[in-house]
């Protein structure tokens, strides 16, 4: 038992000094993360604090709340000794205690944390920046074998044999030590394992059948001198195992000016040790940071040159010089280079001759490396550029974009190996580009493929790669809706998974071709008012470039663009392209109008022609004339330019047996099948013997329709037939808005001037909503009867796209709407007058307007409740017919005398009327 006692001590006692250098070279390595971690009083004061502050608290300087609840709930675990063990003795500079040792927190909390992320501070010293509030002589610490026994030290020596006894003893002035029946022993000046070797060799040889177990008791103190750039300098009792790095916090460490490199420790006159800080936190290299002993003096003399590191290295900071270090070392001193460090164009600032130079190290080479650096130098490592070399992108319309490894003799079929795995299904087979770079001013030209001959392998279509290309594939579809339409059968929820990916890509791929225009721009100054036209609309107008005034082409909204659409793929080639000339001074684009799926302006690719241009705008509509297309071209020469047509077989160069060759500024326009339609269809819906959506010829009559459909059935009330027409629709909801923004107008002015507002404004709003709210019908008035008995002056009506004919079932009711008490419907009784139905509604309310009650007839036509039947005869009532609506409106002199509040009531009550005749069927 007390051999293995006395084994692990001699083996802990070995051991202290590697424990104390792993220790110090930890705190080290975190100096950054310790910075920012609150002390002990701080987090008590965190802990005091509504939870909303500390969460704020927490974030905005960094600190981990959820790791300081799980230290209180540590910490509640404890027992009270544990906590006062573990309790902090170290603290913040200028740290102010109270009469109890107590720091005392400051009430602006906020101060402890705050730290300036970007100024560059000096290496080492925030490593000893600590004031302690005690430094007591360490009682548990393991005593090393080569410690030196001195005077004031206690040692415990414990005999076993016939009788176990335990001795505490201290060496006395003299360095010696009694032990009863071994007499005395003098142990000063030896060190601790010679002592316990001399006290067992004592014991053998006095005391037989006796072993002894000797160990370090309280130690003692001793007294040293840190003088120098030291914070506190002057005298300082220290236990007698404490180090020279150790000391230094007793002080609160060095000065700001104070040298790391160059710590003397003096004995007797000498320099005993010369302690540097940074083989200790770099290296972990402890053999200067010697034991302490009585009288020694620690000098700290001011630091030498410092230089700058900053830039991709590891642990940006100032540090100082101490010999002839070079570039290598002063790299090593911040930890090493980052991976991504570009380190063939190393920046160092350098003060020679009273002036600031500079220059350039290619530190890829060993002789760079192995320059000296000197005081004040400022060195600064860059960043390798973000582009990537040796590969291509491939982006659009595909299942993995992103970038490919470019190899030597790579073609479009490596990175699209298959149609069906690596495209989406919207992508557009027919048409894709390769966007390639060129030249010192790193101009662009554009060359177009066939994806699905691509695909396969033609020799033609597969373009070779190089280095730097970008792959284009396009949707078929322009707009989202087209999109979602044509791809149903993929969920919504499916397509937001992959668009998010998707659409972070694309946007990287089309500011990178905006990011070269600015770049541009600060070298060029002729292209500064280009780049600032950027700036501001972010598209150019390239249409002016072709005169083109049709509204239609491309212009759809930003944000109702499909993702991988041809306009929104297109715009960053465009701006670019916009730049630069063809070789005969004209600019690098083409235009197609009329009958092709995507008119537009598109680049001119290498070998443009007919043909290619008609597949990037997505192929011939059915409707286009194949015999005859035209191309305008501008011949533009030194005096003056010249506008030439050139007629093309669009069959031929449909079937390969043609095509022209286009140059810049060409406009292709593919003309119409003259006479040609497309499908128009009109609804009959209701009592039609056979309704239906009917397909028609241009110019088709709606009595032909309604014979072809087979007439009406026997229940069919065709006095109240609806019929809607899309255009009207239209027409109504135009209307509709202007006389909304008018009314607003002057609702507005009369709440400004005052004038005519007795009602309150609130009512006036609610007025307004309602009108926006009314959905137009498109109801165009027909008498029916005698469109289909040609009566004289009744003409058949000329059918459109989306008409619809609404026939309802025979109706022997008259509904009262508008301004009276109940607004109901009434079985028809022709012996009841309009006046006698209002009546049975229990009369108007106090709001009507009594004199211009009017009936809506069953076919929509209006009629005044009292008509004039002479010049001088007294005014006499509308008759009352089934299907009819008697409406009470409202009396505009009665609300302020708002002019357009006549014409809102009656397109509300309209509107109704008819939408409760088309909801009926």
């Amino acid at each position: 038992m007390s051999t293995g006692f006395f084994r692990n001590l001699v083996v802990a006692s070995a051991m202290l000094a590697t424990t104390l250098t792993a220790t110090l070279s930890y705190t080290a390595a975190n100096a950054v993360y310790a910075q920012n971690m609150p002390s002990q009083a701080q987090i008590e004061q965190l802990r005091s604090l509504p939870r909303a502050q500390q969460e704020q608290l927490a974030r905005q300087f960094g600190v981990d709340i959820q790791m300081l609840d799980q230290m209180e709930r540590r910490d509640s675990t404890r027992s009270p000794q544990q906590q006062q063990q573990e309790e902090d003795v170290v603290f913040p500079r200028g740290t102010e205690f109270d009469q109890y040792g107590d720091p005392i927190i400051p009430t602006d909390l906020e101060r402890q944390f705050r730290t300036d992320a970007d100024e560059l501070k000096a290496f080492g010293y925030d490593v000893f920046a600590g004031q302690p509030r005690t430094f007591a002589p360490t009682t548990h610490a393991p005593v090393p074998s080569n410690y030196l026994v001195g005077i004031g030290d206690q040692i415990t020596v414990q005999l076993f044999g016939q009788e176990d006894r335990t001795f505490q003893l201290e060496v006395d002035r003299e360095g010696k030590i009694h032990i009863p029946r071994l007499g005395e022993i003098t142990v000063a000046g030896i060190t601790y394992s010679a002592m316990q070797e001399l006290i067992q060799h004592r014991t053998r040889e006095r005391l037989i059948g006796y072993q002894a177990s000797i160990s370090m008791g309280q130690l003692r103190s001793i007294q040293i001198f840190i003088v120098g750039e030291a914070y506190q300098p002057g005298a300082y009792t220290v236990s007698s195992l404490s180090t020279l790095s150790q000391a230094l916090y007793v002080a609160g460490g060095v000065s700001d000016i104070a040298s790391l490199r160059t710590i003397r420790l003096m004995r007797g006159g000498e320099v005993e040790s010369e302690f540097d800080v940074y083989d200790l936190l770099m290296r972990g290299d402890s053999s200067a940071d010697r034991l302490l002993r009585s009288g020694d003096v620690i000098f700290i003399p001011p630091r030498g040159d410092m230089i700058a590191v900053q830039g991709e290295v590891n642990r940006p900071a100032l540090y100082e010089l101490k010999g002839n270090e070079t570039l290598a070392d002063a790299i090593a001193f911040a930890g090493g280079a980052k991976p991504e460090a570009y380190m063939g164009a190393v920046q160092v600032r350098r003060v020679r001759d009273g002036r600031r130079v500079m220059t350039t190290r290619d530190l890829n080479l060993s002789s760079e490396l192995n320059a000296q650096v000197q005081g004040g130098d400022e060195i600064t490592i860059g960043k390798v550029a973000d582009s990537l070399d040796d590969s291509v992108l491939l982006v659009g319309a595909v299942t993995r974009p992103g970038n490919y490894q470019w190899r030597e003799g790579m073609r479009i079929n490596d990175v699209i190996k298959s149609a069906r795995h690596d495209l989406l299904e919207q992508a557009d087979l027919s048409y894709g580009l390769v966007v390639r770079e060129h030249g010192p001013r790193r101009q662009i030209k554009v060359l177009q493929f066939d994806v699905a001959l691509a695909v396969e392998g033609d020799e033609a279509e597969n373009l070779g790669l190089q280095e730097r290309d970008q792959v284009l594939v396009f949707s078929r579809y322009q707009t989202r809706v087209e999109e979602q339409q044509n791809l149903s059968r993929l969920t919504l929820t499916q397509q937001e998974r992959e668009r998010e990916y998707r659409r972070e890509l694309l946007d990287n791929y089309r500011m990178a071709f905006l990011e070269d225009i600015v770049r541009e721009a600060e070298l060029d100054p002729q292209a500064r008012e280009r780049e600032q036209r950027l700036r501001e609309s972010q598209s150019v107008p390239i249409r002016e470039l072709f005169g083109n005034s049709d509204p239609d082409a491309n212009n759809v909204d930003e944000q109702d663009l499909a993702d991988y659409s041809r306009q929104r793929m297109l715009e960053p080639v465009m701006q670019r392209l916009q730049r630069q000339r063809t070789q005969r001074g004209q600019t690098p684009f083409v235009y197609v109008a009329g009958e092709v799926n995507h008119p537009g302006i598109y680049p001119l690719v290498e070998n443009a022609t007919a043909s290619r241009l008609l597949a990037a705008a997505g192929g011939l509509q059915e409707s286009a004339y194949l015999q005859r297309a035209e191309i305008t071209r501008l011949n533009v020469s030194r005096d003056n330019a010249e506008t030439e047509y050139l007629t093309v077989n669009l069959l031929d160069v449909m079937l390969g047996n043609d095509d022209v060759e286009l140059q810049g500024r060409d406009r292709l326009n593919v003309l119409s099948i003259p006479e040609w339609q497309t499908t128009y269809e009109v609804t009959l819906r209701g009592e039609v013997r056979f309704p239906g959506t009917y397909a028609i010829r241009r110019g088709e009559s709606l009595r032909a329709l309604i014979e072809r459909a087979g007439g009406f059935t026997s229940h069919a009330f065709i006095e109240g037939a609806v019929f809607t027409r899309e255009e009207l629709r239209r027409q109504e909801r135009q209307r509709m808005n202007m006389l909304a923004e008018e009314l607003q107008r002057e609702i507005a002015g009369n709440a400004i001037t005052g004038t005519g507002s007795t009602q309150p404004y609130g009512q006036m709003r609610t007025l307004l909503a309602d009108l926006m709210a009314v959905e137009p019908v498109g109801r165009l008035i027909v008498d029916l009867p005698r469109v289909l008995d040609g009566t004289s002056g009744a003409g058949d009506i000329e059918l459109k796209h989306g008409d619809t004919l609404h026939i309802p079932s025979r109706m022997d009711s008259v509904s009262i709407i508008g301004e009276v008490q109940m607004a109901m419907s009434y079985r028809y009784d022709r012996e009841l007058s309009v006046r006698e139905y209002i009546n049975m509604s229990g009369g108007t309310k106090q709001k009507a307007d009594t004199r211009r009650i009017y009936v809506v007839r069953a076919n929509g036509s209006i009629e005044p409740h009292r008509q004039r039947t002479g010049w001088f005869s007294s005014t006499g009532s509308a008759d009352v017919r089934p299907g009819d609506t008697i409406v009470v409106p409202l009396n505009t002199g009665y609300t302020d005398n708002l002019q357009l509040w006549s014409q809102i009531t009656n397109i509300i009550y309209n509107s109704a009327v008819a939408l409760a005749a088309i909801n009926s069927i």
